[in-house]
């Protein structure tokens, strides 16, 4: 399986923003992310941080 879990850093602690996500997209200052059952999150006050492909994880960080 290929999906990812969608979470924001906040200091050293991860919260669960969408699980199972099998599309991101950057639109412009936003991101889409929808997952496998076709649930959708557009994220506003987050950026993308990093993604581990290995260990399936999207990281999103709080915009500067």
């Amino acid at each position: 399986m290929c999906e990812s879990k969608a979470v924001v850093v906040k200091g050293s602690k991860e919260e669960l923003i969408l699980d199972d996500v099998v599309m991101l997209e950057i639109l412009g200052d936003r991101l889409r992310l929808v997952n496998i059952e076709g649930k959708e999150k557009l994220i506003t006050e987050y950026r993308l941080g990093r993604i581990d492909f290995i260990g399936h994880k999207i990281y999103l960080v709080p915009k500067e």
